[in-house]
């Protein structure tokens, strides 16, 4: 059953990519490319995990594929505005008073700020690793938060990293650029650095798909030649290795003690594993949203409960229960992972892997959409910080997970600081030189 699960994905895969215009961003591609390449780590780890695929998760699986390509291909029928032919936006006259010096200082600022109470709160002395390992356990067990100062803070120092890499990359694809590489990455600096300190890898790798999915955009709008697709391919795997290779020393800091093969194929292959254990088991009873939007629930419940209205949501917690998987053979793994498929099949059952993939791949088509007729600019920063929606898909719910305050904060200080960063200047206004600069490069 696993091995003719993989042949129906690779076969997906081919679909959606010719589907997609043979576009590597396409919102659809990317989500099978994910399930497969997660399936694949599971599949390595047929032994030690006695892999065994249920008929029942191939069926969700497949149907959640199919569900969200068709809400792709509906967004694609509806009549859209004339796409303008107009040039890159690559070089601007705003972008030579770019807030550089600005941006450095406010983020070192906002580090700084963020980092004392932390440290402040969850310091254990001893060692780094230790101090780290005791603000994750802090967070996973008590849900701890340094409070709303502090977190503005680390959004604003979020933003700033996003939008400056974006200008980053912006200057590797551009000829006249006389901004300082050491300015545009004091930000991006100061934003690992807090990643270090919040322990949660997941936000690395949401900003790594971010600059991952920014850099194919300009490079495929910048080098139109043919074979365009292998070449990035090539470069997105040298960058994939150095940010898996990243992802578990951050893990190693917060005194994980995995190997690092067993940490990548944990991470990426028992949530959807997992997913296939619990739908085995799983009879009922149904929660009728409460499991998909449990994020956005518990901040109404927080709200309500400063004016006197209590809702009782005891049932809902902001990580899943562990899954512990014991091999005869003595291998031992316990995963709180699941697939972004588990709290729709919980909420609706089988309807539920038909109605919400189907309207996240409406909403992810939109604005790849929005994207793909933009030459640059926001359209292009909105859809790369949001792809990680698609691609965590495997392994855990990202998109409707998150509704809650905090992607309201991120989503605002992101469109402040880009019109800080860039104004409001209308794609018209691009300077010249760039057409003779994209003639060059497409002669």
């Amino acid at each position: 059953m696993g091995f003719l699960l993989l042949f129906i994905l690779i076969a997906l895969i081919a679909v959606a990519y010719r589907r997609g215009d043979r576009d590597l961003l396409s919102p659809w591609f990317l989500l099978c490319l994910a399930f497969f390449a997660s399936f694949c780590l599971v599949m390595l780890n047929y032994a030690n995990w006695q892999v065994k695929i249920h008929g029942l998760f191939v069926l969700y699986v497949c149907t959640a594929l199919v569900s969200f390509g068709l809400g792709c291909f509906v967004c694609t029928k509806v009549p859209k505005a004339k796409e303008t032919q107009l040039p890159l936006l690559y070089e601007q006259k705003t972008h030579k008073r770019y807030p550089a010096v600005a941006f450095a200082v406010i983020s070192i600022c906002m580090l700084l700020l963020y980092a004392s109470k932390v440290i402040a709160d969850n310091y254990a002395g001893l060692s780094l690793s230790t101090t780290l390992r005791n603000i994750y356990n802090n967070t996973v067990e008590n849900d701890y938060s340094p409070g709303i100062i502090f977190t503005q803070a680390r959004e604003v120092l979020v933003a700033i990293a996003y939008i400056n890499t974006y200008r980053l990359i912006t200057k590797l694809f551009s000829r006249k650029d006389k901004i300082r590489y050491s300015l545009l990455l004091v930000p991006i600096i100061c934003f690992f650095l807090f990643v270090l300190l919040s322990t949660d890898r997941n936000i690395f790798l949401r900003y790594a798909l971010y600059f991952l999915c920014l850099y194919v955009f300009f490079y495929r709008a910048h080098y139109k030649k043919k074979n365009v697709n292998v070449r990035i391919f090539k470069r997105v795997v040298v960058f994939g290795i150095c940010i898996v290779a990243a992802f578990f020393l951050l893990g190693r800091l917060k005194q994980y003690n995995s190997n690092f093969f067993r940490a990548i194929g944990i991470y990426g292959g028992s949530g959807l594993y997992n997913f296939n254990l619990w739908l085995a088991d799983f009879h009922g009873p149904h929660l009728y949203g409460k499991a998909t939007f449990s994020t956005f629930l518990r901040t109404v419940q927080a709200l309500l409960g400063k004016i006197g209205i209590h809702v009782d949501l005891t049932m809902l917690s902001r990580f899943d229960a562990f899954i512990t998987f014991r091999n005869p053979n003595g291998y031992v793994y316990s995963s709180n992972i699941y697939s972004a498929l588990k709290p729709y099949v919980w909420d609706f059952g089988y309807f539920g892997v038909i109605l919400f993939p189907f309207v996240t791949g409406l909403i992810f088509q939109w604005l790849y959409g929005r994207a793909k007729k933009s030459k640059g600019g926001f359209a292009w920063v909105l859809y790369a910080s949001l792809i990680y929606g698609v691609i965590f898909y495997p392994i855990l719910e990202q998109f409707f997970g998150r509704f809650s305050l905090g992607i309201v904060y991120e989503l605002v200080w992101l469109v402040v600081i880009y019109h800080v960063a860039f104004g409001t200047q209308k794609l018209r206004k691009c300077a010249i030189e760039t057409e003779r600069v994209q003639g060059v490069n497409h002669g």
